[in-house]
């Protein structure tokens, strides 16, 4: 007779193994399901997140300035690229409205009454309040959306209104975040290199007042210009908000007068006792592609090829998707941050070639008597320092500066032509990079 006993052992036995196989899967299942759940949209499965190495991120608060003509249009690409990573931000308008989920505040909501219903630049606005966009004809938008720079400012409503946003988005910033050790402004065709930026500021004391800005004036008054962005520290924001309720009527009459927001700012920031650093070239107030990387816009000492970029200005709503990618790509290859040479190098000049049509590379010096593409071409490679040209029509121009430019229409039948001297790109990197030294920051 045999013995039950092995039988039910072994069955045991059986059971056990079945448990622990299965434990097992349901483990490496759930481990999947994690790894998946964190890598996904990220390239070549590495699963740190790219706003993982933004350090300090949380200790500032951004402040997004755009206006209700082109907040459709500028700001989505945002959500993607330039808020992603940002914990603490708000998006102000002239027009309290949602787009694709993110709530648009209105930065004039508590102006004075009687300077809204009788200024002449709240017209527009008073409009805009009661229809909403509908209060504007599609000839009205196309006329403002093809307005040009002028000495005086953009010659459209929407812009001469922007002037009365910066001192109530200060109050309301403060107001909103107390506690952010920064406040940095930007705005809708604004791009921050956030990693660099925080590098950057991790030199100054967020406990004393500091006002960080790429350095433009009008009149007597030294500003940081807005479109290159510019950060604030807590306390320097604290005093130009207690300051301004004191002088309330003084500076609403200034900016009355006066046509540009972020100077209106700057002169409330100095009357309260905060000085401008100077910043530029860490924060710049043009595209890539239109950037003079040899400029001595800032000094002899600071062109821009030498220093690190924390921001650029006036990119387009395509062109973002494109340098975030080329900025994360870079941040998880190198340890060291992008300094404006290396976007030179690896974003701009690749897209440079021999000659290109309907395309202006922004070459600015007249030649005369130039009466074609090639002679354009022979005038430029006749002058030792000439990198590039443009030709249409009968106007040949020419330039020092190495710039890509962008793509421009036909008009009245006459197409821009640019050209670059290849052969000379690889002498001026050279020259370039010799001249740099040890530059990196700027700072006080």
């Amino acid at each position: 007779m045999f013995s039950p006993l092995p039988s039910l052992f072994s069955r045991s036995i059986f059971r056990v193994l079945a448990v622990v196989v299965v434990f097992f899967l349901i483990q490496q299942y759930l481990y999947f399901r994690r790894s998946v759940s964190v890598s996904n949209g990220r390239p070549n499965g590495d699963v740190t997140s790219p706003c993982d190495s933004l350090k300090g991120i949380e200790d500032l608060f951004v402040i997004l300035r755009t206006g209700a003509t082109e907040a459709p249009r500028k700001l989505p690409v945002h959500f993607t690229t330039t808020l992603r990573c940002v914990p603490n931000y708000a998006i102000y308008s002239d027009y309290e409205e949602d787009i694709e989920g993110h709530h648009i505040h209105n930065a004039l909501d508590e102006m004075n009454p009687e300077i809204v219903a009788t200024h002449s630049d709240f017209e527009y606005y008073r409009r805009l309040q009661e229809k909403g966009r509908d209060a504007f004809t599609p000839e009205e938008l196309a006329q403002w959306a093809a307005a040009r720079n002028t000495n005086g400012g953009r010659d459209s409503p929407g812009w001469r209104l922007d002037k009365w946003k910066f001192l109530p988005l200060a109050e309301k910033a403060l107001r909103q975040q107390p506690d952010a050790k920064w406040y940095i402004f930007i705005e809708s065709d604004t791009y921050m290199l956030w990693q660099t930026l925080l590098e950057w500021l991790s030199n100054f004391d967020a406990s004393k007042p500091h006002y960080l800005g790429m350095q433009m004036q009008i009149g007597d008054v030294v500003f940081a210009y807005g479109g290159a962005g510019f950060a604030i520290s807590n306390p320097a924001l604290k005093k130009v908000v207690e300051h301004r309720r004191e002088n309330l009527k003084f500076y609403d009459d200034f900016t009355g007068g006066h046509w540009a927001g972020d100077c209106v700012l700057g002169k409330a920031l100095a009357d309260s006792g905060v000085k401008l650093l100077w910043s530029f070239p860490t924060l710049t107030g043009d595209q890539p592609a239109d950037v003079d990387f040899n400029t001595t816009f800032g000094g002899q000492d600071k062109k821009p090829w030498c220093y690190f970029a924390a921001s650029y200005h006036h990119l387009p709503p395509a062109e973002y998707p494109k340098f975030a990618k080329f900025e994360q790509t870079w941040n998880q290859e190198n340890a060291f941050r992008l300094r404006h040479r290396d976007v030179f190098r690896s974003y701009v000049l690749p897209r440079i070639s021999s000659e290109a049509t309907d395309w202006d590379n922004l070459s600015d010096v007249d030649q005369s008597e130039v009466h074609s593409s090639d002679d354009c071409r022979k005038t430029c490679e006749n002058q030792p320092d000439c990198l590039q040209f443009s030709f249409s029509g009968q106007t040949c121009k020419t330039s020092t500066a190495l710039k890509l430019g962008h793509q421009v229409p036909e008009a009245n039948g006459e197409r821009l032509k640019s050209g670059w001297i290849i052969e000379r790109v690889k002498d001026y990197t050279e020259q370039m990079d010799a001249s740099c030294g040890h530059k990196d920051w700027v700072l006080p």
